[in-house]
């Protein structure tokens, strides 16, 4: 039996319940929020179709095999068993997609492009997905593989990397992929991009579970913080842009086209 067991087993539980309060709210959106504000979500979902359609398939397809199909530590090993030599380089390389320091370049290359208004939003982006993170990491604190699994010779880790052994739901670096490319998705002007934000976005929260640093709830959850919390904030703004005069506001969007 695992060491970590009776603190693992009620730590899962809790996080499975929090995942499973925040689709419920989510599907509560249509009956909860004015038809004004559900009218911008489905806008802005239509128009960025080539992001939220593969994260729709993504939420849905993870919480059926996380219900259904396997457990907590079996789709775990189930991604984690999958590795190569050359996989191991990549894997290092995309993780840092993920990190605070590559949301920050954006975030610089926003601002000497002079956007403002979009600095700001996707600065509040980054400040709020910090705040809940971490907040929740240390509301839990809970093992990651490492520290979970009573035989960690089990896994397999990349001999460059540390890994590390606390705080592992949710991910940090998952939760700020998806917010950070949920935000470009939304503010480019060729949509098509969008695929390929997502896909980065997805890349990254594999590569988490890849170098033994997070289980698939981790990802799975901070894949729906991020991508939430950009569109909310995203809203935000955007609902201010409408009601300042027209003449005073810059073109909002980025080129990509």
């Amino acid at each position: 039996m695992n060491k970590h067991m009776p603190t693992g087993v009620v730590g899962i539980l809790c996080q499975k319940a929090i995942a499973g309060c925040y689709m419920l709210h989510l599907l509560s959106i249509p009956t909860t929020l004015k038809s004004r504000k559900l009218k911008t979500i489905v806008t802005l979902s239509g128009k960025n179709a080539w992001f939220f359609v593969p994260f729709l398939l993504w939420v849905i397809t993870g919480a059926i095999l996380q219900v259904f199909f396997f457990s907590h530590e079996e789709l775990f090993l189930a991604i984690n068993s999958f590795h190569a030599p050359w996989a191991d380089v990549i894997m290092t390389g995309l993780t840092y997609v993920g990190d605070g320091i590559t949301f920050g370049i954006m975030l610089a290359v926003i601002l000497a492009m002079r956007k403002y208004r979009m600095f700001l939003n996707a600065g509040c982006i980054l400040l709020l997905v910090t705040i809940l993170v971490q907040t929740a990491k240390h509301f839990f604190n809970a093992p990651r593989p490492i520290k979970y699994f009573e035989n960690p010779a089990i896994i397999h880790t990349v001999k460059w990397v540390t890994v590390h052994g606390g705080c592992s739901f949710p991910s940090g670096h998952t939760t700020t992929a998806f917010a950070m490319f949920c935000f470009l998705a939304l503010i480019t002007r060729n949509k098509m991009m969008g695929l390929v934000y997502v896909l980065l976005a997805f890349v990254a929260a594999w590569s988490r579970i890849y170098l033994a640093q997070h289980f698939f709830i981790d990802v799975y959850v901070g894949s729906i913080i991020g991508t939430s919390s950009s569109l909310l904030l995203y809203m935000v703004f955007d609902k201010r842009k409408r009601s300042t005069p027209a003449e005073i506001i810059p073109e909002a969007a980025i080129g990509l086209s």
